[in-house]
């Protein structure tokens, strides 16, 4: 849905998805009723943040994304690199390297998931897993929010990461619930909570942005901290590329899902 989530919930499928499915969740914020002169709807609070983001009319004008980055899996002791591309309608492919295991891949292209893994193969995202991929890649999703989260509450003012933060409940037409918080002061996304739909079960997850930097007028996270019952993973952004000249065979299907879908 954001900028960053998609990178978030995908390393959570990729990265998390052999895993059994999580049992806990991050404690839940302590809710403190609204002040007067706050903001009083969700509506108000996603309209807001779009401005604080940089507006709509820039936002709008993206064409694609390029992010690059470095990760880090303090438990497992592993580091790599990741590199994320988004284009509309809904394209999207993230690459993860790390060393000693290989290359994770996952992407969607019109109607399809996918996922390559050197642990578990390549496969073709189907059912609710893939619904979730679907709507999350969908290019500057915050801009549609209200199609894609037709039920939107308010949840007051709550302590989120050291920081005041409004609380919202979005829920999907299809009964998917997330989370998400955005700092009082400035009205950024500073994280979300979900369950992640992944390939062994329901995976929830919570996730901490910070470090905004503006990049071409638009605010983005460098810092992301995606936990988990099983993980934490440390996500750095180096670079963001707005409205890159991507190459036309980026989103391509690779050839090991391409068999897949003749064998299917």
């Amino acid at each position: 849905m954001t900028r960053s989530t998609l990178i978030v919930l995908v390393l959570a499928a990729a990265c998390g998805g052999t895993q059994a499915p999580a049992t806990t969740t991050a404690a839940e914020p302590k809710t403190a009723p609204a002040p007067n002169g706050d903001y009083t709807t969700a509506e108000q609070v996603m309209e807001a943040s779009l401005v604080a983001q940089g507006g709509r009319d820039k936002l709008g004008k993206l064409t694609a994304m390029k992010q690059t980055g470095k990760l880090v899996i303090k438990q497992m002791g592993m580091t790599g690199t990741m590199t994320a591309y988004s284009a509309p309608p809904r394209n999207a492919l993230l690459v993860v390297e790390i060393p000693g295991i290989g290359k994770i891949a996952q992407g969607t292209k019109d109607d399809v998931a996918w996922e390559t893994n050197p642990a578990t193969g390549a496969r073709i995202i189907t059912g609710p897993e893939r619904a979730t991929a679907l709507r999350e890649a969908i290019f500057n999703g915050d801009l549609k929010w209200k199609e894609l989260y037709p039920k939107a509450e308010l949840a007051g003012v709550v302590d989120w990461n050291g920081q005041k933060a409004y609380k919202l409940v979005l829920t999907s037409s299809d009964g998917d619930v997330i989370t998400r918080y955005f700092a009082k002061d400035t009205l950024l996304p500073v994280g979300f909570e979900a369950t992640v739909k992944a390939q062994m079960g329901q995976v929830p997850v919570s996730m901490v942005e910070t470090d905004y930097r503006d990049v071409g007028g638009i605010k983005f996270p460098h810092k992301l901290l995606r936990d988990d019952a099983q993980a934490k993973i440390e996500i750095t952004v180096d670079t963001i590329e707005l409205s890159p000249a991507l190459d036309p065979k980026t989103f391509d299907l690779p050839p090991e899902i391409q068999a897949l879908q003749k064998k299917s």
